[in-house]
């Protein structure tokens, strides 16, 4: 009996069945003699360990106690067969396979470890070679055969929490109105800082005149850092005047306006050598630039106006030099329930994509006449998440825990008043908070005065998720050293002490609680018992001792934390035991609260009053503190391998490809990047070899002297082919080139991980079809087909339209009857007979297949056989045929 093709006349198909193999998947026998038992497990197969980190410091190896396990990632292990075992990792970030004792069989399996939010993180730099120690891609092939057991590392990271081991700081320092250029102004130090005076090197950025008077600072990562305009008595603002203006500072441009808020700022009295400057004095956080922070892709600058009580969100436009402004958006902060006084916004916390802001409750409506310092009990501390235009209260603490003395004197003789402890509010020199207020303190030793006065300043994010706040002494930039208290009477000049603080706040699953005795939770910090701080004690060892003096709070509200390092930084006066006089940073272990480092930024001492009086001595003489922080690295990259099946899928005992070439060129100007996989197949270029981010690059592959040796059967190069593209659903696991060995990456922000940029070779495969005479068998000449590759995933043929497959070749049968199109990919076709050999018939309906190609059943000799047979039907020059 015939047997025709659908729909076609006098046209029939046969397939050599001696060349048609089995699918992937297929059970395969083992190998004479190998150990094997009934389901072709081997039951000698190894462990396989999986270890997911959070990358710090990406480098691509693994850094044993720095990085820290990923709880609750999901890991899939999977065998050729497309077995699937999942397993979670533990609070160590471990998850454990025993292959022997699951579905999976075979040894060669694939690690494939599933990012928990690719909105907020990036696969971690991976490094080259094996190891426990390398960091490996998210997706990578271990091989635990013959009873062998192997770890495989591998990780993500928030590259908006990136910053490098060893980062500098900045910070700014403030002068009085009529100091001249000479003194510093923004500087900048490493956060190295040593225990012995004076700590380590100060540079100097700019001089004090160039941006006045500021506290916020931020970094963008691209060489610019961003000063809010501070409202402080006796200090003069910069050069766009009593406006609340942010500047910009760039090593190539110097200082200049970035953007101005609304909102204007009482002028400062210049009068008297600007010793009085009274219009100030109660205008002192309610005008001007709180904190200013930049997000942690450096694309937004965050600040808080004191003017509205509003966040401000500007867009940071450009790069390096060349940022600007983009239009900003405002955001009323909200006054949290049953606030005591007006509301005061202030402090900003950053730390990646979560951005907090803070303030205090002032109390003011409980000074009086008898008490004008108010009830500290009522002064409160509030801390917001701001997150995509709204405001989510977290956290909210009252203000009348212990904190000593401001200025403590010890010495002789002993009839001299003194503040003791337990310290009251209002006395002389107590570092108790009060409620905002105007009075004029009595000055007490030493013409010190002090009325202490919360503004939350700095928010931290520890690594934990616990907060770090740096409160700030409003009445440290409300009097001066060696000028007149507010509205004098008398020439008698009075000293400021400042008395700020750092408390930690311990986050226990959505609650925030304040630290107590110097605990948080199961920290245990620097100074318990010590009659100062949240339940007497305190968790942060902010204190200075002089030779005749204690100083129990000297931090100034400029904090600085550095994630994963274990460093917190302050800003403060009198660093230094027994070295007064000074302004400069003190960094502490973030966990334990001790002291590890200071750091002198300025003398402020001078035996001549006049020159005393442009500094800032025991008051708030610096800015905010900032890090700075490189831009996070990027990496593209992973894997060539040599696709045995030709599915365009890499399974897991399919052989990487050493030796293959690969190009990077980027289509903007710049050299090209080059790379060459190694014995995994393995290839990643970074920044640190050229690469660039926000840069899309053509991307070829090379396997003109790869090493095929170790391939099966040992094909040569000239038998190889690029395999299918993008088979699949898993981007992860297929292979990006076309038949060229081309494709195209396009690199992201900082930050940008791409591991997905494969490719796979595969035996070139072939199709050979014969005409023949259907009667005799004879071979028919001059028989014309084309040849058609499925690759819209359309069942079918489609030779037109938006779906239309890909058309191959065309072929003339031959006086053989053979037909032979050449090196093909592996993958479905399909044959469109066009012209038939004279006297014989047309089929109505050419097309016949689908033909499916594989290294398997297509990559030896001839390839896939096919046999087509045509019946006559015309006359021959009058005769029949």
């Amino acid at each position: 009996m015939k047997r025709r093709t659908p729909g076609g006349v006098g046209l029939t198909l046969a397939v050599s069945a001696a060349l048609v193999v089995g699918l992937t998947g297929e059970a395969v026998s083992a190998a004479p003699g190998a150990r094997s038992i009934a389901d072709g497990r081997a039951p000698g197969d190894g462990a396989v360990t999986v270890r997911v980190v959070n990358e710090v410091d990406a480098d691509g190896t693994y850094d044993q106690g720095l990085e820290k396990g990923w709880l609750g990632v999901r890991v899939t292990l999977t065998d050729d067969r497309g077995t699937v075992v999942t397993q979670t990792t533990n609070s160590y970030g471990v998850a454990w396979f025993q292959p022997s004792a699951s579905p999976l069989r075979g040894g060669r399996y694939r690690v494939q470890v599933y990012n928990p939010d690719p909105r907020t993180f990036q696969p971690a730099i991976a490094g080259l070679g094996d190891g426990p120690k390398v960091m490996r891609s998210n997706v990578g092939f271990v091989n635990v055969s013959g009873n062998r057991s192997t770890t495989y590392t591998t990780g993500f990271w928030e590259p908006g929490v990136y910053c490098q081991e060893n980062p500098d700081l900045v910070t700014c320092n403030l002068t009085k109105g009529d100091a001249p250029d000479t003194h510093k102004g923004l500087v900048r130090f490493a956060g190295n800082l040593s225990d012995t005076h004076p700590g380590g090197t100060v540079r100097r950025l700019t001089n004090n005149q160039q941006q006045g008077s500021v506290f916020g600072i931020g970094n963008d990562r691209v060489g610019n850092t961003y000063m809010g305009t501070l409202v402080k008595r006796h200090a003069a603002y910069g050069p766009a005047g009593a406006t609340n203006t942010i500047y910009r500072r760039n090593s190539a441009s110097g200082v200049s306006t970035f953007v101005t808020l609304p909102g204007l700022l009482t002028e400062h009295d210049e009068s008297d050598d600007w010793l009085r400057d009274n219009p100030v004095y109660g205008r002192v956080g309610r005008e001007g630039i709180g904190d200013v922070d930049v997000s942690g892709n450096g694309r937004t600058l965050y600040a808080v106006s004191l003017n509205d009580s509003r966040l401000y969100t500007v867009p940071i436009r450009g790069t390096g030099d060349g940022v600007y402004p983009g239009t900003y958006r405002s955001h009323v902060i909200p006054e949290p329930e049953h606030c005591a006084g007006h509301w005061h916004p202030y402090g900003i916390g950053v730390r990646g994509g979560r951005v907090l802001v803070g303030g205090v409750c002032g109390a003011e409506n409980t000074v009086t006449r008898n008490a004008p310092w108010g009830d500290p009990s009522q002064v409160t501390a509030h801390v917001y998440e701001f997150s995509q235009g709204s405001f989510r209260h977290l956290f909210r603490t009252a203000m009348n825990y212990p904190r000593g003395c401001a200025y403590r004197f010890t010495g002789l003789p002993a009839t001299t008043a003194r503040c003791t402890k337990p310290a009251s509010v209002g006395r002389p020199l107590s570092a108790m908070w009060e409620a905002w207020n105007q009075r004029v303190p009595t000055p007490g030793h030493l013409s010190f005065v002090s009325a202490p006065q919360p503004i939350l300043s700095n928010i931290e994010i520890a690594d934990n998720g616990d907060l770090v706040l740096g409160f700030r002494d409003r009445f440290g930039d409300m009097q001066g050293t060696a000028t007149y208290p507010f509205n004098a009477r008398t020439n008698a000049l009075v000293r400021a002490v400042a008395a700020g603080d750092v408390l930690r706040v311990c986050k226990s699953g959505t609650t925030y609680t304040p630290e107590n005795n110097a605990r948080c939770d199961a920290l245990h910090g620097a100074q318990p018992n010590n009659d100062e701080g949240p339940g007497h004690g305190e968790f942060y060892a902010d204190s200075t001792r002089l030779a005749d003096a204690h100083e129990d709070q000297v931090t100034q509200g400029g904090t600085a934390l550095q994630p994963f390092r274990n460093r917190l930084w302050s800003t403060v006066y009198d660093p230094f035991d027994h070295h007064p006089w000074e302004q400069g940073v003190r960094r502490w272990n973030t966990n334990k609260g001790t002291a590890e480092g200071n750091l002198t930024i300025q003398r402020t001492w001078s035996g001549d009053a006049r020159q005393r009086a442009l500094l800032f001595g025991k008051g708030n003489g610096l800015a905010d503190l900032e890090l700075i922080c490189d831009r996070a690295p990027i990496q593209v990259g992973n894997r060539v391998w040599y696709d045995v099946d030709g599915d365009g899928v890499q399974d897991p005992s399919e052989p990487p490809v050493k030796g293959v070439k690969v190009t990077l060129d980027p289509m903007s100007p710049g050299p090209d990047l080059r790379a060459y996989t190694d014995a995994n197949g393995e290839y990643y270029i970074g920044g640190d070899r050229g690469l660039r981010p926000n840069t899309t690059y053509r991307v070829s592959f090379d396997y003109s002297r790869a090493d095929t040796s170790a391939l099966p059967g040992r094909p040569s190069r000239s038998a190889l082919k690029w395999t299918v593209r993008n088979a699949g659903l898993n981007r992860a696991i297929d292979s990006d080139v076309d038949a060229q060995g081309r494709t195209t990456v396009r690199v992201g922000d900082p930050g940008h991980v791409n591991h997905t940029v494969d490719a796979g070779l595969t035996p070139s495969v072939r199709l050979t079809l014969v005409k023949l005479d259907r009667k005799n068998n004879r071979p028919l000449p001059g028989a014309v087909f084309e040849l058609w590759q499925d690759t819209n995933g359309v069942r079918g043929l489609q030779r037109g339209g938006p779906k239309r497959d890909r058309f191959v070749n065309d072929c003339a049968s031959s006086r053989t009857g053979r037909c032979s199109f050449g090196s093909l990919l592996p993958g479905t076709y399909y044959l469109v007979e066009t012209d038939v050999p004279e006297g014989y018939r047309k089929p109505r309906r050419p097309v016949t297949g689908p033909y499916v190609l594989t290294p398997r059943n297509a990559s030896n000799g001839n390839g896939l056989f096919v046999k087509l047979f045509n019946l006559r039907g015309e006359r021959c020059k009058g005769r029949k045929c």
